[in-house]
């Protein structure tokens, strides 16, 4: 048919008694299904390269497949954060194998050179204590040696004072005989002026005995001087060796007390190393822990599954 008008023939009831009219419209019909399944059919393939994505609803857990990617709990002694994995899911490890390094997270423990500075501070205060023994032992020999010139200062003093006693005697026995002269030869001019006054005995011999009263009265006058200042001597003598006792106590004293300074300064040190001690080896053993390790079970292998 042309179609060239807009008549058409399917609402004549009585064609649809005629059997090459049923043909035809049969296959009409046939065409359109054809094209129909043709249109599906393209569109069918044109589906399956088109990008998609299959959802499927089903209770289960997600996870990445590397470790780095996912939440991890690692049995470790210290803390820190993860910063390098060594294996990888479903990897077979031995024991003693590295699993991965952790970083520090504590502001404590930042310093890479935490053992090394650690290390130099010990070192620095075990030469601090040797000082310390060093300065005690010269204040033991300082005590020592002030002890010694104590004893010797006071045997040398007592010494002197012995000898400022023993020339307060020989002044003493002087200054006795000094005035037994003078009292004889007070007696002796006596005794001339009455022999001159009575003529027996010459101006001369009278005047000469005056002399000797004279000269025995001035040397019994300079015997008493030596003999006061012979005893002001052993006076100085026995003050001498009160200053003595008294100087050395106090320098003693003195370096006594330096000595227990620098003890205390000493145990100070001790402690003090005693602490940088325990640091040292506590950082020493924490720097190795960083690397976590395999477990050590057994010495098979073991298969690495990380939950």
């Amino acid at each position: 048919m042309l179609n060239i008008t807009h008549n058409t023939i399917k609402d004549k009831k009585a064609l649809e008694n005629l059997n090459s009219f049923r043909i035809l419209a049969m296959r009409v019909n046939n065409r359109k299904l054809i094209k129909t399944l043709y249109g599906i059919g393209l569109i069918t393939l044109l589906i399956l390269f088109l990008p998609w994505t299959q959802n499927i609803r089903s209770s289960a857990k997600v996870t990445a497949l590397k470790p780095n990617q996912r939440p991890q709990t690692i049995h470790s002694i210290i803390a820190g954060r993860i910063e390098k994995w060594y294996v990888q899911e479903g990897q077979f490890v031995k024991m003693g194998d590295t699993i991965l390094f952790i970083s520090e997270t504590k502001e404590e423990y930042l310093d890479p050179n935490l053992v090394g500075n650690t290390e130099q501070q010990l070192k620095s205060k075990e030469f601090a204590v040797k000082s310390y023994m060093e300065k005690v032992r010269a204040n033991d020999n300082q005590i020592d040696a002030m002890i010694n010139a104590r004893k010797l200062k006071y045997e040398q003093a007592e010494n002197k004072l012995i000898q400022a006693n023993l020339k307060v005697q020989s002044d003493s026995v002087e200054l006795s005989a000094a005035q037994l002269n003078y009292k004889i030869a007070k007696e002796q001019l006596i005794r001339m002026e009455e022999l001159y006054k009575e003529g027996l005995k010459s101006l001369t011999d009278l005047e000469t005995r005056k002399l000797k009263l004279q000269e025995t009265q001035a040397k019994v006058i300079s015997l008493e001087n030596k003999f006061i200042s012979s005893k002001n001597e052993v006076i100085n003598a026995k003050i001498e060796l009160q200053s003595i006792y008294a100087d050395y106590r106090d320098k003693i004293a003195k370096s006594e007390s330096e000595k227990f300074a620098t003890l205390s300064n000493m145990y100070d040190a001790e402690a003090t190393v005693s602490k940088l001690q325990n640091q040292f080896v506590n950082y020493s053993i924490r720097s190795g822990m960083y690397y976590i390790l395999a477990p050590k079970m057994d010495t098979s292998p073991k298969r690495f599954n990380q939950a």
